[in-house]
């Protein structure tokens, strides 16, 4: 049986547990009316984004790149391999030397080169032997003339004597014939005696004429052997020791004009032999440089790779041109227009720039490439500062929230809903 005593303790017990039960069940109650809440704020939320306030998807900071290709054939060596790393423009930032290079029309050209010179000296020793040839031939035909001139002068002499002592047979044979006639006359001599001194007289008159031709024939010939000719019956009208130097003067004519030939050639052969060893040269060692100022963005060739003639060797981050690409729904693309004002929110902070919208579409270009199958806009953040720590943070993440001031919030609701809703 149960005391008294047992009943009062048992009594208040009671009444506590059915008050914790009560509290317990209003707590869950809230805790359902808060879950619900939260649920219902998460929707709203959704909504009001989905519906009211556009944000792109997988927006990141990007910029252009400027790839670096292999000029030439051969082994690739970078001075610089670790991405991120400053690069000035213009700074040589690697080569490319190919150890196999074709240099046999670099070998013909050095052999034509040899090969028209030793031409050249060869035809140089011949005309200096034609040329002493022909200045002894020249000086046995000067001692020719000279000989022959004066042998003449002296024929010229000889000429004269007998042209005088001719004359003075035709003054005898004239007085003879003279007296002869007075003692014909007189009968004190015969007819024949006086035909024989006629006949003696024009003997003698002939005899001078001949001679006056002979001396003028001697004085045609001493002129034209001082002029170089040499007029005779038995003789050429050069000697053949003048001809022999005409001849070796011809000889040293041409040879001086071939010498002239091989001189241009030779010329010609050392102005390719210059550029094959210019061409050679750019195409055995090339150096690699950064066409922008920036960064280090990737390597594709490793030190002492063999790569080929345009293979992609580094790619250099250009820091000038940053932007940020987004992703955007097909329904928002199609409302977006270029200078349409965007904010952009870096994710996991406070930092948020304006731009404006400058690019509709994807391009292949940047340093990060666009996401397949969705529709990309490119934005120019204006309040982006060169040197702050977002100025070339390629690959930071964010999402750009689109202003839609001026375009009507009702509109906006309807053209959404029926978007969602697939009504046309």
């Amino acid at each position: 049986m149960t005391t008294a005593a047992e009943a009062d303790i048992r009594r208040p017990r009671s009444a506590d547990l059915a008050e914790t039960g009560k509290l317990a069940f209003a707590w869950r109650r809230v805790g359902k009316f808060a879950f619900g809440a939260a649920l219902l704020a998460a929707g709203l939320l959704t909504i009001y984004q989905q519906l009211v306030v556009r944000v792109s998807r997988d927006a990141v900071i990007n910029a252009r790149i400027a790839v670096i290709r292999a000029p030439i054939d051969g082994i690739a060596t970078a001075a610089v391999t670790t991405p991120g790393t400053e690069i000035k423009a213009g700074t040589p930032i690697g080569r490319v030397e190919d150890p196999l290079a074709d240099d046999a029309r670099l070998a013909q050209l050095v052999r034509e080169a040899s090969a028209t010179e030793l031409e050249r000296d060869s035809l140089a020793r011949r005309l200096g032997d034609l040329d002493r040839a022909r200045a002894v031939a020249e000086a046995q035909a000067e001692a020719y003339r000279v000989g022959r001139v004066r042998q003449l002068e002296l024929r010229i002499e000889e000429t004269r004597a007998n042209l005088a002592a001719a004359t003075e047979r035709e003054g005898d044979a004239d007085a003879t014939a003279a007296r002869g006639a007075a003692l014909h006359t007189r009968g004190f001599q015969s007819d024949e005696a006086q035909e024989k001194a006629r006949h003696a007289q024009e003997i003698e008159r002939q005899g001078v004429v001949a001679t006056r031709k002979r001396l003028d024939a001697l004085t045609v010939e001493l002129d034209a052997a001082r002029n170089g000719t040499f007029l005779g019956d038995s003789y050429n009208d050069v000697p053949s020791s003048l001809q022999r130097a005409r001849e070796l003067a011809l000889r040293v004519a041409e040879t001086q004009t071939a010498i002239d030939d091989q001189a241009r050639k030779t010329e010609a052969v050392h102005a390719q032999l210059a550029a094959e060893r210019e061409r050679l040269g750019a195409h055995t060692k090339a150096t690699l440089t950064a066409p922008v100022e920036g960064q280090l963005w990737t390597v594709q060739a490793a030190p002492g790779e063999y790569v080929r003639k345009g293979q992609d060797i580094l790619t250099v981050l250009d820091c000038s041109t940053v932007v940020v690409t987004a992703s955007v729904t097909e329904r928002d693309y199609n409302e977006l227009r270029l200078g349409d004002r965007v904010r952009f929110r870096v994710s996991g902070t406070n930092r948020d720039y304006a731009g404006r919208i400058v690019k509709l579409g994807s391009t292949t270009t940047f340093a990060i490439p666009p996401a397949q199958g969705r529709q990309q806009i490119v934005v120019s953040l204006s309040d982006l500062p060169a040197g702050s720590e977002d100025g070339c943070a390629v690959g930071r993440t964010g999402e750009v929230t689109f202003d839609d001031t001026g375009r009507g919030l009702t509109a906006r609701l309807a053209r959404s809903l029926r978007s969602l809703l697939n009504i046309s």
